[in-house]
């Protein structure tokens, strides 16, 4: 019988080759191996393309290996990545320094082919239910975009890089019009199904891999854009608010329409906007959604069921809302 690899991506660590052989051999039913001689390019290949797991050695002539595992565990994109350490010392003292950096294990040369296979076997395992139990964190258990805590990250992540490689990135926030109104006419049922339905309208409206569409509030959405400037993503906004309209879910409450609708508010910041907020000392996150936010309000006020965008995102962003004293 034909034996199919296990769908699975590791990165073998050690400055002797017959070591990596070895370990190759032993692992050779896994579908991706990748091999480092050195701890830089454990590190430059760990960064390319995240492993889902690490058999690192402990001790390597340019970095020792618990000088690379300092280095993925300090790193945000890599620090979750699970790292098994081996070794040919014997040392119980070893083991415990290894473990406290972060390592999951400890396999000690020579290698039993049925030990190292139990143990990689075993972490990947848990690799895989940490993952989705982080996945399921990040996601909004009613709609299955993602949750307010993710787009969050998401859009700062989409910031930074945006910063470094002096692109535009664009926010838009969407909100259902007359949503209490809804909720007064119909049941739970009815409105849970209207804001998945929004919401896969809104998921099928991004065209790119990296545009994160999100549900932030109870009837409100966010739509983080990289890359895009500010009338492309007015086009974004708009093609969403269609997406929304064609769904045609009757809405008796609206003084608008007869069907569901939305508003959107759209911000971008391109390299020189961003430039000047900096200098006058304004994060490029908080304007975004201060702009955003704003625009939003126009478009509300303009009479819903259309997008407004942002005339320019503001070297200032509003203070919070002071708390009610009563």
């Amino acid at each position: 019988m034909k034996k199919f690899p296990v769908e699975a991506s590791l990165l073998l660590v050690d400055d002797d080759p017959s070591i990596i052989q070895v370990l190759s051999r032993i692992l050779s039913d896994y579908s991706t191996l990748r091999f480092a001689t050195s701890g830089a390019d454990a590190l430059q290949l760990s960064r390319e393309a995240t492993p889902d797991l690490i058999l690192l050695d402990a001790q390597m002539g340019d970095m020792s290996g618990l000088q690379v595992c300092e280095a993925l565990k300090a790193d945000p994109a890599l620090a979750d990545v699970p790292v098994i350490f081996v070794s040919s010392h014997q040392e119980s003292e070893l083991e415990v320094a290894v473990l406290q950096l972060g390592a999951v294990d400890f396999i000690r040369k020579p290698f039993d082919a049925e030990q190292v296979l139990a143990r990689v076997n075993t972490q990947l395992k848990l690799k895989r239910l940490s993952d989705d139990l982080r996945r399921l964190s990040r996601v909004d258990g009613l709609t299955g975009l993602a949750n307010e805590a993710a787009h969050a990250e998401a859009l700062a992540r989409e910031c930074a890089r945006a910063a470094e490689a002096g692109q535009s990135i664009a926010l838009v926030l969407l909100e259902i019009d007359f949503f209490q109104s809804f909720e007064a006419l119909y049941d739970r049922k009815a409105t849970d199904a209207c804001l998945a339905a929004v919401g896969d309208a809104l998921a099928r409206s991004m065209r790119r891999p990296g545009d994160v569409a999100a549900r932030i509030d109870r009837e409100r959405f966010a739509l983080v854009l990289p890359d895009t400037s500010a009338d492309d993503a007015l086009h974004v906004a708009n093609r969403a608010l269609r997406a929304v309209e064609s769904l045609d879910i009757s809405h008796q409450g609206s003084p608008v329409s007869r069907h569901v609708t939305c508003s959107a508010g759209v911000s971008s910041v391109d390299a020189a906007r961003r430039d000047e907020l900096a200098a006058a000392g304004v994060s490029a996150i908080d304007a975004l959604g201060a702009a955003a936010a704003k625009a939003l309000e126009t478009a509300i006020a303009a009479g819903r069921a259309q997008a407004a965008l942002a005339a320019q995102v503001a070297h200032e962003v509003p203070p919070a809302p002071a708390a009610d004293a009563g």
